[in-house]
């Protein structure tokens, strides 16, 4: 099953330099190859998401302030949706995947930058 944001994210505190603390829920415990993923998409998005912390379904982040909820709700969506994925972040490790090709034939094909 894929992780799924199933809840809608809460401002829990502000922090210095405009940033917030965000709390929101998922509907299963994500494994740690997974997690790292997320936090990789976090950290290098526009709203360069620091400290994700994962306790079973619920999970905080901090962040710089969103301009409002419709672009924090789309921006842990993209987060998620690239973990699941596991699609590489700008700054993570690169990993190669099977990917059918032309024929029916299996090859290695390499994850590129800028997705997402």
């Amino acid at each position: 099953m894929l992780i799924m944001r199933v809840s809608n994210p809460t401002l829990d505190g502000r922090l210095p330099d405009n940033r917030v603390v965000v709390r929101f829920r998922v509907n299963e415990p994500p494994d740690p190859t997974w997690i790292q993923t997320f936090k990789g998409h976090a950290a290098s998005s526009i709203l360069r998401a620091a400290n994700a912390v994962f306790r079973g379904h619920d999970v905080t982040l901090e962040l710089a302030r969103p301009k409002n909820l419709a672009e924090l709700s789309t921006a842990l969506d993209c987060f998620i949706e690239c973990a699941n994925l596991g699609l590489r972040s700008w700054g993570g490790a690169e990993r190669n995947a099977v990917a059918p090709v032309r024929g029916g034939l299996l090859g290695t094909v390499r994850l590129g930058r800028g997705v997402l």
